[in-house]
This record gives structure tokens, sequence and C-alpha cells, in this order.
């Protein structure tokens, strides 16, 4: 296996456009799951932070790791108010941040400056993560951010570094944002007992599938997460820095919509959930629901040596696949079995089916010209993202293993 530095191939992405500013869609790097599931969940996650900031301060200063073009000044100025607060704007506007992202490629820094060159108050600045925290001399951020698992392209003892310093940088009252590659997510089931930290991946989901077979492949090691693994290291930061910190948020992302779920090149068959996720999101497209009905029964050898992992991913299959039967029964007029799943489902996610059911009854009550891909489909994509973020605290069982850390007095 032929492998390039992470730089190099993102130097590439770069070059051939797949980091401007770009619209969502079916596929590609900002399809509609990236937009309105995985941006939605680090937005959720973000709400509370920024808010605690903002009561005490004006502007909030922050340092993106692994900035690519600007990633993290669009996900934390679009972050949306909460309903009751009755306002329509975003919880942090642009003129709240000060923004320095920091990348280790020249074409991304490039880029990102291209991308927001009439903003005064963004700054993009080439930086080695390997060589620790970049900005010594400077005052101290509200949030060190990361998204996208920019940080799991350090191996752990630099990554353990670059916290370490975070910590000795920050003051009291400042978050730190990690968006880890899962270890145990069932895109990769052959990485679940490896013991060697840094392991192989790709993205070759940027391809598509008709020519992943026609075109080399760009490998490169990066880390896979366990909560457990980052906590251990969160610990010994805060012992050898003398810091407080707690654990503010920490969740399993992308569990069955991770962008390797359809690529089938890391030992797990390929299957098209993401796929199907976008053609509810989209207006033009209608999902094939016999697809989206998740099975787990190639993993079950794999389970048995995660148990509370495989635990976990039932528990989220056997939701999941509740609301789409339940769609199922609702489209062929199967009132008998809708009555009969919303009655035998558990409490959890039984309000969610009754809403459906109500929702699709009522489609002549909706001004649009097609009720299914307007309003019925986003619905339904929706309340299965809402389901894989209310699971519990994560596992490390998703694409992404998203955690937030408070700096303490």
């Amino acid at each position: 296996m032929y492998k390039i530095k992470p730089a190099e191939f993102y130097d590439i992405a770069a070059q051939v456009g797949f980091y401007g500013l770009e619209e969502g869609g079916l596929a590609g790097k900002k399809d509609y799951v990236r937009k309105y599931w995985e941006d939605i969940v680090i937005k959720s996650t973000m709400r509370s932070p920024i808010e605690k900031l903002l009561e005490r301060k004006g502007v909030i200063r922050v340092i993106d790791f692994g900035c690519g073009s600007g990633e993290g000044f669009e996900l934390l100025t679009h972050v949306p108010q909460p309903l009751s607060s009755g306002k329509q704007s975003f919880v942090l506007s642009p003129e709240q941040i000060s923004y320095t992202g920091v990348d280790i490629s020249d074409s991304m820094i490039q880029q990102g400056r291209k991308n927001y060159e009439t903003r005064n108050n963004v700054r993009f600045e080439k930086a080695d993560l390997n060589k620790g925290f970049p900005l010594k001399d400077e005052n101290p951020f509200d949030i060190y951010f990361s998204s996208y698992s920019s940080l799991s392209h350090l191996e752990p003892d630099k990554l353990q570094q670059l916290v370490e310093e975070i910590l000795n940088h920050a003051e009291p009252g400042a978050f730190i944002v990690f968006d880890l590659l899962g270890k145990y997510s069932p895109e990769w089931p052959k990485y679940w007992n490896e013991t060697r930290t840094m392991l192989p991946y790709n993205m070759a989901y940027l391809i598509p599938p008709e020519l992943r077979d026609k075109e080399s492949i760009q490998w490169f090691d990066i880390c896979y997460w366990t909560p457990s693994m980052l906590y251990h290291l969160l610990k010994t930061a805060a012992e050898k820095t003398d810091a407080c910190i707690q654990i503010f948020q920490c969740i399993d992302r992308s569990i069955f919509v991770g962008r390797h779920m359809e690529t089938g090149l890391f030992g797990a068959p390929s299957f098209n959930y993401r796929y199907q996720i976008n053609r509810f999101f989209d207006r033009d497209y209608r999902e094939e629901l016999e697809q989206l009905l998740v099975n787990l029964n190639w993993y079950t050898g794999y389970g048995k040596t995660q148990p509370v992992v495989w635990a976990r991913l039932n528990d989220y299959k056997e939701k999941w696949n509740w609301v789409i039967n339940l769609v199922e029964a609702l489209l062929h007029g199967n009132d008998i079995k809708v009555s009969r799943l919303i009655e035998t489902v558990s409490q959890d996610i039984s309000n969610e089916l009754k809403f459906l059911a109500w929702l699709y009854r009522n489609a002549h009550r909706f001004p649009v010209v097609d009720f299914w891909a307007s309003v019925m489909g986003p619905q339904i994509a929706v309340i299965l993202r809402n389901i894989e973020m209310s699971l519990g605290p994560a596992l490390g069982c998703g694409h992404g293993l998203l955690c937030v850390v408070e700096i303490t007095d």
C-alpha cells in the first residue's frame, strides 16, 4: 500500500477545488448529510459553550486547528438560536468572533484567505501541529476548536503535547473542542481490536463510486480514538499542567451515515445509508426505503469482542428501523401496522412516531408542490439524526468522537 503524507493529500484536494465555497448535494465533500446532519450536530453541541462565553464577552477569540479553508468560522457563526429565544439570528454573529485558522497545507491557507479576504476579523496561519501549539505568544483564546477529524492526524503523544500547551496558554472558562475519528465505527470493524495507534485511512468517498476502481486511492496514517483513550490523555495533560478541566459533552457523531459506510474499504460491507439520507434531505429526489433498513448481522463476530459498543449499535439500529418500518406502513396505508408500531415502540421515540403519522396524514395542510420531498422526507432524516444525538455519552462508535472540554478554575 502506497502512502502519502496527509498534507500532500489536502494540497491536492484544495488544488482541484474540493475546498472552495460550495453547495451541498447528494455526494461530495459538502453533501446534505454534512450540511443537515453532521454540521447540525456540531453546531448544537457548541451552542451552550458559546452562550456561556457570550455572558461575559462581547467578542469570542477562536483558534481552529486544521482549519482547512475556514470550516470553523462557518460552523461557529451559524449556530441556530433555540426556538424559545424568540430570536431569528444565529447565537454568534460574524462580528462577534475573532477567528484564527491554522493548517499545515499552503493550499488550504491560501484558499481560506481567498474565501474570507473581506473579513478583517479572520486570518489564516500556516502551522505544523506536530510541533505543538503554534501561537504561544498571543493572547489566550476562548475556544480551541477542531472539527472533522483534523486532530486525528496527530499521534497520541503529539496530541497530548498540544493539549498540554493549550492548557498552559488558556485561561479558565475556555473550551477545547475535539472531533476525532471513532475507533468502533461500523465503517471499520477490522480496526476494533487493533492495538496499533496509527492506522491507514483514505478519503476515497470524494471519488465517485464508479471511478474508485480506476483511480489510485491515496492512503495515510491516522489515529482512531475511544473515549477512554481521550479521557486518559486529558487527565494526564491536566495533571502535568496543574489545570482543572471537565468534560462538557462527549457524543458519537455519524454512526450509520459515516463517509465510509458506502466504500467498503475497511473490512465492512458497503451500505448506502448516507446516500439514501441525502435523498431524504433533497427536494428533487425520492429515497429507497428498503435500502435504509440497517443490517448489523455481518458485525456479530466483532460485537462479541465489544459488547457495550454492540449494545449501543443495536439499540440505535432498532430505533432507526422502527422509524423506517413506520414510514413504509404509512406509505402502504397499513393503519393496523402503524398503530401496532406506535403502541409497542420504546417510550423514548413513541412521540416521534406519532408525529410522523400525524404529519403524513395531514399532508393536505401543507401548501407545497411535493409534500414528500419538501416536508416528510427531511423530517424523517431529522428524527433519525436526533435519535443518534440522544443515545447517551460517547462510546467511540461513530465516525466522529465529538468532545467538548471546559477549562475550569
